[in-house]
């Protein structure tokens, strides 16, 4: 008797075990809606691989149950690395009929999708080693297929996982599977394409922001505002590019390198515009800037490891509350154009509100509400820096105008001086014509005119072309003078010589005063050269350059400055030291102005010491020195007096023109200032002073060979 009751509850067990399993149903669809059949119930799952888990036939009643559609680290029971199955039984209600349907398949894994037994696709490779899985399945092509109104259907696929990190992402579902009409199906389709369409020309649009002040930061650097907008319109282009990709890429693997690009560089985005707006209104954003970068890389960081969408548009509100409250506060300053900039925000707003508060909204509407919350902000920002420009174009312009008035009045006025030039031309080329005393008498005519002539530019502030000619023509009337004064003590030795009846010694001075003669006629010629130059040479174009000995030429002007004194002052006396480097190579100079500037220099010495005995005790020993010596890359010529020196608060001044410590009548000022231009201008070298009160004066020439 226990038997027979042990045998009959074993075969009620398997009775109604066998009756569970005949008795799963498949899963009914009596309704369309909107947006199409999501098929996310009724699945079964196994982990094993038969080819006859296809046929309808199949009886998946053991099988456990799953929700395919969602993301994989939410479905922890497919374990392992081997191929598995789904299988779903279904059937449409009396409603739906027989007819066509669109199906759409959106998965992380490579599959091969069967109905009813035959295989309707296969998408990437399927393979038991996860690394050799090539998992196709995004924006994969929707296909048709017809239903029978009542008659149960089978749909089975045979997956194989690709363990990537997009697998692990919230962002894409294990196996997402829709059933939608035909006409749903286009609507869908028409709905992406103008989505696509709204990205196209964002992108289009950015791409040309980027390009056109990239261009204007090339013509104005000084105006960052534009490269700094450059780079929001270049970052919020590679974002909408990526949008645009993200219906494009199949691959699972690389799905994730346009998709979170999107995010990131939309925000990065936000950053730039900020520091446009502060650079553009002239705002101190430096610490905002630091507290930006901080909650991007937050905002990075959540994105990546716990990929979801939620900071990214924390991010992007933070961000849009700081540009609104940037430019609010530019309002407030009243910014030029900064009402431009809020316009173009308020739009933004605008555009965004039906969102906000989730107002039904038709598609054509949300597309063209996207372009305007994108755009509207970018082409604010862009008209007021296109506005800026044009100003600054504009006020170019007026400058240009004004430069092109002072030009015409400079160039009357240049004209005035030639007009004077070649009056003292005219005139000083009958001056040079007569006899020596003659000519000694007409230069001291037009010394005095040429002092009177300084004291008149320093008033109407022309002393630097007045200046450089008197003291072209001083160089040459500096020789006449001296060699004539020698000439006249000479003659008195001659004649002295010639009472003695000593002819030979009375022959060397007369060859001697023939010689100074030659040099008198010499630089008589060189007077009237010098004048008839005036017209064509400017200060800083005295003459030609040639190879010049530096050491001769400061013998020479050394001499000439020292005898010429002593004709002046027989009481004058002073000590001359020479060191003169041997082996100097030539230096390519205007020896004229070199000339000009040595002589300056030696008689400025010459000056101090004589103004430094008269006061000094007997003990006194006025003493002038000149050494050469080479540098690197250059020649060194150093001038040192044991004078009066320079004081310390009149140092920086001596070099300026007008400037002089001499008594009215003994200097213009002009000597020190010509002698800079003339090194440092024309010849780039370098005049260094160095002095001590009372003690000494040294002046360092710098000449480049």
């Amino acid at each position: 008797m226990k038997l027979n009751l042990f045998q009959l509850l074993c075969a009620l067990f398997i009775t109604v075990s066998f009756t569970a399993r005949a008795q799963l149903k498949p899963v009914a669809y009596d309704a369309m809606p909107e947006d199409g059949i999501t098929l996310d119930t009724g699945w079964r799952y196994s982990l094993e691989d038969k080819s006859q888990f296809a046929q309808p036939a199949f009886n998946d009643a053991s099988w456990g149950s799953i929700n395919p559609t969602k993301p994989l680290y939410n479905l922890p029971q497919l374990k392992g690395d081997k191929i598995g199955w789904l299988r779903l039984r279904f059937k449409t209600g009396t409603k739906l009929g027989s007819r066509p349907y669109i199906y759409s398949m959106w998965h992380s894994a490579a599959t091969e999708v069967y109905l009813d037994g035959k295989l309707l696709s296969k998408y990437g490779k399927l393979s038991n080693n996860p690394a050799e899985v090539v998992p196709i399945g995004m924006n994969l092509p929707d296909q048709e297929i017809y239903l029978t109104q009542g008659d149960e259907h089978v749909l089975a696929i045979r997956f194989a996982l690709w363990r990537g990190p997009v697998v692990r992402s919230n962002w894409i579902n294990f196996c997402f599977i829709t059933l939608s009409s035909t006409n749903q199906f286009l609507e869908v389709s028409k709905a992406i394409h103008k989505g696509n369409h709204v990205y196209i020309v964002l992108t289009s649009v950015f791409f040309l922001l980027s390009l056109l002040h990239l261009a204007f930061y090339r013509y104005d650097p000084t105006q960052r505002a534009n490269l700094f907008f450059a780079v929001y319109a270049i970052s919020s282009t590679v974002g909408f590019f990526c949008v645009i990709m993200q219906e494009e890429v199949q691959d699972v693997r690389i799905w994730m390198f346009v998709y979170l690009p999107a995010f990131l560089t939309t925000l990065m985005g936000g950053i730039w515009i900020i520091k446009a707006l502060g650079n553009l209104f002239s705002l101190r954003i430096k610490w905002l800037e630091i507290v930006l970068w901080c909650i991007y890389a937050i905002v990075l960081v959540l994105i990546i490891f716990w990929q979801v969408d939620t900071p990214f548009f924390i991010g992007l509100i933070i961000f849009g509350l700081i540009e609104i409250g940037l430019t609010i506060k530019a309002l407030r300053m009243k910014k030029r154009g900064a009402g431009i900039v809020a316009f173009g925000f308020a739009v933004s707003v605008t555009a965004v509100a039906p969102f906000l508060v989730g107002i039904t909204i038709g598609n054509l509407t949300h597309q063209i509400l996207i372009l305007i919350e994108f755009l509207a902000p970018a082409l604010g920002i862009s008209l007021y820096l296109a506005r800026e420009f044009a100003l600054d174009s504009s006020l170019l312009r007026e400058k240009l105008v004004q430069v092109e008035t002072l030009s015409e009045q400079n160039l009357a006025q240049e004209q005035e001086k030639q007009q004077l030039l070649a009056r003292q031309n005219d005139s000083l080329e009958s001056q040079v014509a007569e006899r020596t005393t003659a000519l000694q008498k007409s230069l001291i005519d037009l010394r005095s005119a040429q002092t009177q002539l300084i004291q008149s530019e320093k008033m109407a502030s022309l002393g630097e072309l007045t200046a450089g000619i008197a003291h072209e023509i001083q160089n040459p009337l500096n020789f006449v003078n001296n060699f004539s004064d020698v000439n006249r003590e000479m003659i008195d030795e001659l004649k002295e010589e010639l009472k003695a009846g000593n002819i030979d010694e009375a022959l060397v001075i007369a060859n001697d005063i023939q010689q100074n003669e030659e040099k008198i006629i010499q630089h008589g010629k060189r007077a009237d050269n010098i004048v008839k130059g005036m017209l064509q040479h400017s200060r800083s174009n005295t003459g030609e350059r040639q190879l010049s000995n530096i050491n001769t030429l400061a013998d020479e002007f050394l001499k000439l400055s020292y005898h010429g004194l002593r004709a002046k002052d027989k009481t004058f006396n002073a000590g001359l030291s020479t060191s003169f480097e041997e082996g100097l190579p030539p230096i390519n100079i205007v020896s004229q102005d070199i000339g000009r500037v040595l002589l300056n220099l030696f008689n400025n010495a010459f000056y101090a010491v004589n103004q430094k005995k008269k006061v000094a005790n007997a003990d006194y020993k006025p003493e002038v020195s000149v050494t050469t010596s080479r540098g690197d890359g250059c020649v060194v010529v150093t001038v040192r007096d044991n004078g009066i020196g320079i004081p310390n608060e009149i140092k920086d001044k001596i070099m300026q023109p007008f400037f002089t410590t001499k008594p009215s009548g003994e200097g213009t000022g002009l000597g020190l200032s010509l002698s800079y231009d003339i090194v440092v201008k024309g010849h780039g070298g370098n005049i260094e002073i160095l002095s001590q009160n009372g003690v000494y004066t040294q002046f360092v020439v710098t000449l480049p060979i």
